[in-house]
């Protein structure tokens, strides 16, 4: 997925009677002190998330802020970023029309995990050489991301993405360790903004259902894909190792290879690769 080529900068008003923040480095409860109560002033603002972001990005250098909200029951809705929102709606397109459901996050929606959370931490063992990574993640230059995922209500969350692009490098242990410090204060301004957008903006029209992936999944070969092979091209698509397959699944590693021979053989491809473009193409068509 390119991203676009500029991010747009946040245009905040100016408020001549408040005084500069202070360093998050020499005098925490300071700055979190001001910041919360620049959070608290924007509370009932347009620019409400901008402050989030700048904030954030007093902590450590982003390259990357991106809001969203995700809920079981309908497609994942772009709520911010310091991209343009209509290209990155674009370019997120499939993402959003179906290719959530692979990504290592969308487990927290399902299960209701939340707290801030480092995509190398809950992804599958050798993520990073899946075609998932290779063809989302690798593809926007990714190199870190952590989230914040609040929870809203049972199958409901908003995932406040802090991200790291190259050429930067990824979070260190001090970086990481500052945005765990403020979790508390992002989740509960999350909340309240979102608890007041959804009272203000009732939606014209019903959301776009959830995407059912099992559903995708019988389609590449109507009636001849069984549940099984259909749990093994769900962890596939999803990054998972074939040794991570049979640890997920109880079976032997082996076994996981049979099942990918007959899988390919059904749907006439002979990779993996292959296998993940035929997923991107139903996308498309759907």
């Amino acid at each position: 997925m390119a991203r676009a080529p500029e991010r747009l900068a946040y245009s905040l008003p100016v408020m001549s009677n408040r005084l500069p923040s202070p360093d998050p480095l020499q005098r925490p409860l300071a700055w979190a002190s001001s910041w919360a109560a620049r959070l608290v002033q924007a509370q009932r603002e347009p620019h409400a998330l901008h402050v989030l972001r700048q904030g954030l990005g007093e902590l450590a250098p982003l390259t990357s802020f991106i809001v969203f909200d995700f809920a079981i029951d309908r497609q994942p809705a772009l709520i911010d970023s310091n991209y343009d929102l209509d290209y990155l709606m674009h370019q997120m397109s499939q993402y959003r029309s179906g290719l959530y459901l692979l990504d290592p996050f969308w487990r927290t929606v399902v299960e209701g995990q939340t707290g801030l959370l480092r995509l190398d931490d809950i992804a599958p063992e050798d993520f990073r050489q899946s075609e998932y990574f290779l063809r989302h993640y690798q593809a926007t230059g990714v190199v870190d991301e952590l989230r914040y995922v609040v929870p809203l209500h049972p199958g409901r969350s908003v995932h406040v993405f802090v991200e790291r692009e190259a050429p930067l490098s990824a979070f260190d242990a001090g970086e990481r360790g500052r945005f765990a410090d403020v979790e508390a204060l992002v989740r509960t301004f999350v909340e309240a903004h979102f608890a007041r957008r959804d009272r203000q903006r009732r939606q014209a029209s019903p959301p776009r259902p959830a995407f059912d992936l099992r559903e995708q999944i019988h389609a590449m070969q109507p009636g001849q894909i069984t549940a099984r092979e259909s749990d093994i091209i769900e962890l596939m698509l999803k990054g998972h190792s074939a040794k991570s397959m049979a640890r997920v699944l109880d079976i032997e590693e082996g076994t996981v290879t049979n099942h990918k021979r007959n899988i390919y053989a059904k749907i006439g491809i002979h990779s993996q690769a292959q296998l993940f473009d035929r997923f991107l193409r139903s996308l498309s068509m759907g």
